[in-house]
């Protein structure tokens, strides 16, 4: 498989769950630690999927979102969070992410939303909305 999957996590513990899961799983997985560092990367290496977390340091995956927008990146991008706040998640819609996927998961529902993702079917779900 020659897939290539970014993620960007800050939290380690997590980052390095999804790393594990996803390349035992074949795809090729590049991962930083916050939106910054994201988004000098997709400067420079084509990547398949963004994985993205809402709640970082400095820059929220939102604003990562906006800013793939303005460099005409059309890659599509999974929000992996645990807001799921429903403003939120209508927001990272509204900005062009094709999935919402709230913490905590398991390995086997983040292949799967992957898997949706990349095959261009809807990956969102959110399984708890507070309105």
């Amino acid at each position: 498989m020659s897939v290539t999957v970014m993620i960007v996590e800050d939290d380690d513990m997590v980052r390095e769950m999804m790393d594990i899961t996803l390349s035992q799983a074949g795809y090729r997985v590049t991962s930083v630690g916050s939106g910054e560092s994201a988004l000098d990367l997709l400067r420079r290496i084509k990547v398949d999927l963004v994985l993205l977390d809402i709640h970082m340091p400095q820059m929220s995956g939102l604003d990562v979102l906006m800013a793939m927008g303005r460099m005409g990146r059309n890659t599509p991008v999974l929000m992996v969070t645990a807001n799921r706040q429903a403003e939120t998640v209508a927001e990272a819609m509204r900005l062009g992410c094709v999935g919402y996927m709230a913490k905590p998961f398991a390995p086997t529902d983040l292949l799967g939303r992957v898997a949706r993702a990349l095959a261009g079917r809807p990956a969102a779900r959110v399984d708890y909305v507070e309105i």
